[in-house]
């Protein structure tokens, strides 16, 4: 909603401003009025954009582990503080699939490239904010011990680790939704349901 306000006030201020700047006649309260007021506007757009670009932690958690999922081809269901050895690192998305019931974002499946030492589980967190999704992942269950994380068993097919969640309902429903990774802020391509 600030993003839209912001916005906003750009498309209305602009023109106003620089007609205050550059109309002959005006004297120098109303230029430094107009001067200030688009001064403002690009600090409030410079912060707005920074605090979104590096909000490393999530405010709101729709993620929750589907119950229903089934264990990894091949290995047995993943017990907290019982998995083995494994390379815990951040994993970097490569896509996102994305799940509608509806017009409802139902559910979403996270890939990246396995590792010789893949983990069982991964840790992970989503935090929706319009239509932005941000999404962290871990591999292994020793990350995330903030709030609002969870465990999901990761599947490993073909050299390509992924893991399925359900989203709860808190989710809004848009159509066209951005994906970006929470480490890196960099935007996930997303995976047609076909693919």
């Amino acid at each position: 909603m600030f993003a839209f306000s912001l916005g906003l006030c750009w498309l209305v201020l602009t023109p106003v401003c620089v007609w205050l700047l550059f109309r002959r006649g005006h004297r120098g309260p109303l230029r430094a009025a107009g001067a200030v007021t688009l001064v403002t506007l690009q600090a409030a757009t410079i912060a707005f954009g920074f605090a979104q670009r590096h909000g490393a932690v999530p405010a709101q958690t729709v993620a929750v582990r589907d119950p229903g999922a089934p264990a990894p081809e091949g290995r047995a269901p993943a017990v907290p503080g019982r998995e083995p050895a494994c390379d815990q690192r951040v994993a970097t998305p490569d896509a996102v699939r994305l799940s509608f019931r509806g017009r409802a974002l139902h559910g979403l499946t996270v890939y990246w490239p396995a590792t010789a030492g893949q983990c069982d589980t991964a840790t992970v967190a989503v935090h929706q904010a319009g239509r932005r999704l941000r999404i962290w992942v871990q591999e292994g269950a020793e990350g995330g011990r903030q709030e609002g994380t969870h465990h999901v068993p990761i599947r490993v097919e073909g050299g390509v680790a992924s893991f399925s969640l359900r989203l709860s309902p808190v989710t809004r429903q848009h159509r066209r939704y951005v994906a970006i990774d929470g480490h890196t802020g960099d935007r996930i391509p997303l995976r047609s349901p076909m693919s």
